[in-house]
């Protein structure tokens, strides 16, 4: 069967193109359009299509009084929201997450054409895809879900220093409620890589900050960790952790290499905490491809505690798929028992 697609949008030039875009792929089809959320609603209700892209400024009735609604009518349906990647729309796209939107894609700037428009089907066609696979995903993941390094201590106390996380595709509303179990009484440092646009990573952290005991900052150059703070990689760098400042550890936030895939990489700050290892749990969590996995297989060797958030409780269960299945992961947990045990580890 094909992968059925709402569009719902009030400009009429991304409704043609996405219908077109869309089209050209055998395994996708749009079954309806839409200019507005009013509008949207009986083609939900009559479709039940796997995913609606869903616009945020419409007449009648907008895409964040939409989100709920369609989730009403059809909850396996995945919403992805179109985003401008302006401060506003960082701002909107938290709060349709927080709402139930699945996931979220920027509109490019300027017009529609050429290679813009092509890296944008590229982005789209790949999301809507990753999505459906979890449907194939789940029954095999279910079956992995005590690893194999699931009974082996690394240490006696499991007590640590540092957390570094990587986390994707259904990062936001997982990072609100693993935070939110938290509490600042901890001793230890959360540094965490979510992949997101310059603008976004700012707006989250300040959005995290607001309901976390926790002390949640954006990652800049030179700041020295502190306890029960946060950092949050910078969306379009890289962050890293060295150590300098009379031997201690020093974040590092840079340009990243134009040819690395993820802006900021789970793998980057993976591989920088190698130096801290022993002091060390890393957590990877929902979100598509395989980011991460290279820094958790070395981190696994050099001796850190090494966690993944479960399938069923993942968005998408693509970057803890590989470490788990792998067997380098000594717990797959839910989130807020991901917390549970940062809240032991780090005390």
């Amino acid at each position: 069967m094909k992968i059925q697609v709402l569009v719902v949008d009030d400009s009429e030039v991304y409704r043609m193109f996405l219908r077109g875009a869309l089209a050209g792929e055998s395994d996708i089809e749009v079954v309806a359009v839409a200019s507005n959320g009013r509008l949207a609603l009986p083609r939900v209700n009559h479709y039940k299509p796997e995913i609606v892209l869903l616009d945020y400024e419409m007449p009648e009735m907008d895409g964040l009084t939409a989100i709920g609604e369609i989730k009403r009518l059809s909850p396996k349906t995945r919403i992805i929201m179109f985003s401008s990647h302006t401060t506003q729309g960082a701002e909107l796209t938290l709060k349709a997450l927080e709402l139930g939107a699945d996931d979220f894609i920027t509109k490019p700037a300027g017009a529609l054409g050429g290679s813009v428009a092509g890296e944008l089907k590229a982005r789209l066609v790949g999301m809507i895809r990753a999505f459906v696979r979890m449907r194939e995903v789940l029954p095999v993941a279910n079956v992995l879900a005590t690893p194999p390094l699931a009974k082996r201590a690394v240490t006696a106390e499991k007590r640590f220093k540092y957390c570094v996380l990587g986390i994707s595709t259904g990062g936001p509303p997982a990072l609100r409620r693993l935070l939110k179990a938290i509490p600042d009484s901890i001793q230890g440092s959360i540094f965490i890589v979510q992949h997101m646009p310059a603008l976004f990573t700012a707006q989250l952290a300040q959005s995290l900050d607001e309901m976390s005991a926790l002390t949640v900052r954006e990652a800049t150059d030179g700041m020295l960790p502190e306890r029960a703070h946060v950092y949050i990689a910078p969306g379009g760098k890289q962050m890293r952790l060295a150590e300098e400042n009379a031997g201690r550890m020093t974040i590092r936030v840079a340009e990243s290499d134009p040819n690395e895939l993820c802006k900021p990489s789970a793998n980057i700050l993976f591989n920088s905490v190698l130096p801290w290892a022993k002091q060390s749990v890393a957590v990877i969590m929902t979100g598509m491809g395989e980011d991460g996995y290279l820094g958790m297989r070395n981190l696994a060797a050099a001796g850190a505690y090494l966690m993944a958030q479960s399938a069923e409780d993942c968005v998408i269960f693509g970057m803890p798929a590989k470490p788990v299945r792998d067997g380098i992961v000594h717990e797959v947990l839910a989130t807020e028992a991901i917390a549970a045990r940062l809240t032991e580890y780090l005390r």
